[in-house]
Formats: C-alpha cells, structure tokens, sequence
C-alpha cells in the first residue's frame, strides 16, 4: 500500500511537471506569435520572450503581446478543460488533461489578482499602458482572484475521483491525506523541479512564481474532507510505476532546457 501512495505521489508529480511546461511554452508562444505578427522581432525562449524591436511599437500592439500570453493560458484551460470532461476513463492521461486546464487557469486569473501589484507582469503591463484608474485594477484583481477561487473548490472532487481504494475515501481524514498526496506533494515538488529548470531567469519572480502560483492548491486539500460520496475509481493505475511517464518527462526537459533556454528566434 505504501509503495502505491508513492508512485501515485511521483505520477502525479510527473504529470503536474510536464503540464506545467507545456503551460509556460504555450504562454510564452502566445507572446512570442503575436509580437510576430506585430513586428517586435521575437525571440522565443524557456520562460519569456524577447523583443527585439518592441521599442518603436504603438501602445495597442504592446497591450495586444502582452495579453497575448495570459489569454492563451485561458484558452488552454477552456479547451483543456473541455478535452477532460469529454474523457470519461479514469487514465494517467485524463489526470494530465485535469492539470494542465487547471494550470491554464491558474496562470490567467492568477495574473489578474497581482496585476495591480507587479508592473513587470502581463497584466500589469497592460494595466500601466491603458493607464487604469487603481480602483478599476483592485475590481478587475478581486473578481480574478474570486473565480480562481472557485476553481480550486471544485477541483477537489475530480482530484478524489482518481483514488481507487475505497478505504482512501471513506473518512474526511483519508480524503485530505490522499488529497495531500495526488495535489499538494506534485505541486512541492514540482515546483522545486520547475524553478530549477526556469534557470537561468531574467526575472527573480521566475523563481517565485512555480511556489507561489501552487498556494491556490490548499485550497482543494483542505476541502477534501467535506466532499462525501466519491465513487472510487476502478483504474489502478495512478498506484503503478509508468515508464512511458518517465520518457515524457525527459523529452520535456530536453527540449525546454537545453533547445528553449538559449532561444529561438522567430
């Protein structure tokens, strides 16, 4: 039993990896298609996107990069979403889809609730260039940050969903730990392999943000124990080791650290 408690920690951690990555490449390949197509000369890398000629743009064709990247995570979490619902078998693969529409979202409210607080984001970007009144900010933050919210509420029961053994289920002290094990340990633990991998950073909040975007995850942790009802899952497979998951895994890496990193230019 416990050796199943731990590969469903590393499935799960695998899986919140690579969703991650892939949240941050289609991120930053928003910014990057989109300073294309307005001339800003981009230059593709890991974790940003750098402008060549960004200087000598309007102020709209700015705002329009830098919502480029937000929006794209939104349109990931829809679409992903979307795909996760329509998957009715409990698999590794629909715990992935499950990740990656959650993280999609969570990049793109997350951004609204700091976007009055740091300038250097997205958001705050666009806010600064539109020169919003601070009220106006602070509205577009709480109403970012109470939708996100409600995500992580209801994220707890799809999480649930995966365990398979009754017993996981049946006492709200079980449903918080086996929550703690699918959620709150990939997000650590992710997190850390993440921000090794953002190396090197342009930015101290690179290193911040694979920690600080993960806070939201209490929530659905801690609501575990008053979801009641929770059919147990008949695949066991979250509980076994997956090598294909590994392979995945290193691939991801391959290409964001050693082919990303350094950049590419568009």
């Amino acid at each position: 039993m416990m050796k199943e408690k731990i590969n469903i920690v590393v499935n799960s951690t695998i899986l919140y990896v690579i969703a991650f990555l892939l949240t941050t490449v289609f991120h930053e390949y928003g910014h990057a298609i989109t300073g294309l197509i307005n001339g800003s000369q981009p230059v593709l890398h890991h974790n940003y996107v750098e402008h060549l000629s960004i200087s000598g743009l309007s102020g709209s064709k700015r705002v329009m990069i830098a919502l480029a990247g937000p929006l794209t995570s939104l349109l990931q979490g829809v679409l992903i979403g979307l795909v996760y619902l329509k998957s009715k078998k409990d698999r590794l693969l629909r715990l992935f889809w499950l990740w990656l529409s959650v993280l999609g979202f969570s990049n793109f409210f997350g951004y609204l609730m700091t976007g009055p607080l740091f300038q250097e984001g997205d958001i705050g970007k666009v806010f600064l260039l539109l020169r919003l009144p601070i009220y106006l900010q602070i509205l577009i933050a709480v109403i970012g940050m109470a939708i996100l919210f409600f995500i992580a509420f209801k994220i707890t029961r799809p999480f649930l969903k995966f365990s398979y053994q009754p017993e996981w289920l049946a006492d709200p002290v079980s449903r918080k730990d086996f929550a703690f094990k699918i959620i709150i340990l990939p997000w650590i633990m992710g997190a850390l392999i993440v921000s090794i991998l953002y190396l090197p950073v342009i930015a101290l909040i690179s290193i911040i943000y694979p920690f600080s975007s993960g806070m939201i995850f209490i929530f659905p942790w801690k609501n575990a124990r008053h979801q009641t009802g929770v059919p147990p899952s008949p695949y066991r497979g979250l509980g076994e080791v997956s090598f294909v998951l590994y392979g995945l895994l290193a691939v991801m890496v391959f290409i964001f650290h050693f082919i990303l990193a350094p950049g590419i230019a568009l």
